[in-house]
């Protein structure tokens, strides 16, 4: 969707609504421009956020998402494709994605912001989550866990079964990124209970970046071995 520079302009003053989307998991959803960029947002947390999604563009360089092969990218929680758009316009990294979110208002607003500035084939995918990493069968490069109900990770994605399904369908020097909440005590001491008392026993090779008010937990990651 095309929109007319001087909204562009007037929201680096205010933010613009731009609609309003009744959703049955997250409750209401507003799709909101803000300094020139397309975010998605609920009642306490923000989904997407073009290049300013902050939590994976600040991962991506902490981590030089260069060195790694980036050809089949998995998306579980696709929000409005920031992630894609970081890859490709940040990185320069062309790519074929499987976006997936169980949510038909998030992905009627993706294909209508977000699919048109995107190079890459990325394909937009129906389902609950837990049932896809099950059912499919390509592995792939890299692997996003951005899944989010309001604030909130759904506990169905705080199992050992999830993170082994997870690892199933990555390849052998794959990446997982699981975007996790810190922004408070409580939080933050779920997400790092969650770290170690399960992410590492899947991962042992694990380690979590610290970012203002997330935690982005780090599977199968290689980089700092390389030279």
């Amino acid at each position: 969707m095309k929109i007319a520079f001087w909204k562009k302009l007037l929201s680096h003053f205010t933010d613009i609504v731009l609609e309003k989307k009744q959703s049955n998991y997250s409750d209401k959803l507003e799709i909101v421009l803000s300094r020139g960029r397309i975010a998605l947002c609920t009642k306490n947390a923000m989904y997407s956020f073009e290049d300013l999604y902050l939590n994976f563009r600040t991962s991506f360089s902490k981590i030089d998402i260069s060195e790694y092969k980036v050809e089949k990218v998995l998306v579980l929680g696709a929000g409005l494709l920031s992630v894609p758009f970081i890859l490709e316009k940040k990185h320069h990294k062309k790519f074929i994605c499987k976006a997936v979110d169980i949510d038909p208002a998030v992905l009627e607003a993706a294909r209508k912001y977000a699919l048109p500035k995107i190079e890459s084939d990325i394909e937009l995918i129906c389902a609950d989550a837990i049932d896809f990493v099950r059912d499919e069968q390509e592995k792939f490069d890299l692997i996003i866990v951005d899944i989010f109900i309001d604030d909130k990770v759904p506990t169905a994605f705080e199992t050992l079964d999830f993170l082994n399904s997870i690892k199933n369908l990555m390849q052998t020097e794959a990446l997982l990124m699981f975007n996790r909440m810190a922004q408070n005590e409580i939080a933050l001491k779920k997400t790092e209970a969650y770290y170690n008392q399960l992410f590492k026993v899947v991962f042992e090779d694990a380690e979590m970046l610290v970012l203002n008010g997330n935690r982005m937990l780090l599977g199968n990651y290689i980089s700092k071995n390389r030279n």
